[in-house]
């Protein structure tokens, strides 16, 4: 059985060729996230009955592995079955990166026909620094903005006032 261990986000995934398809060992995926294996293993075998396979593989220690594999296709629907908001807190920006990762491939691959991870993270670094700096002037014009209301409505009081004293020393 040929296999690859792919490094994802400092995880290693383990991908699996069967019948000449990409399948991907959903255990090294779910633990990658931090996730309950038990929770996911049951979800993945209800959600996707027709199309998970259990892949037996000889492991590191030369030990025959039955491991739940999913095919690489399948691997975004299931990750979007998982809720950030569902999960402990410390957890939450990993399950979003591997989402926010597996949005960028799959985008990637619509627009151009080519999925390459090191262009896509780039191109979502070189996006994140803009949205960075774009926030950054937004709120200094915000502030801006908010101090000329304010010195606006000030003036405009201070020279009613005068009006106010003008008008009266021309009626007397």
């Amino acid at each position: 059985m040929e296999y690859l261990n792919v490094n994802f986000l400092g995880s290693e995934i383990m991908v699996i060729n069967h019948n000449d398809e990409p399948y991907v060992a959903m255990r090294t995926v779910v633990d990658g996230m931090g996730l309950d294996w038990a929770g996911q293993f049951v979800k993945i075998k209800q959600r996707f009955k027709s199309t998970v396979v259990e892949i037996t593989t000889v492991a590191g220690d030369e030990r025959n592995r039955s491991m739940l594999c999913l095919p690489l296709r399948k691997l975004f629907g299931w990750m979007m079955t998982i809720n950030p908001d569902k999960v402990a807190p410390h957890k939450k920006q990993t399950i979003i990166r591997y989402q926010e990762e597996c949005d960028d491939v799959l985008w990637q691959y619509w627009t151009t026909g080519v999925a390459n991870r090191e262009k896509i993270s780039q191109e979502m670094e070189r996006l994140k620094k803009r949205q960075a700096e774009s926030e950054a002037r937004g709120s200094a014009a915000g502030k801006a903005l908010c101090q000329r209301k304010l010195e606006k409505r000030q003036l405009e009081m201070q020279l009613a006032a005068i009006n106010q004293l003008d008008l009266f020393k021309q009626t007397a």
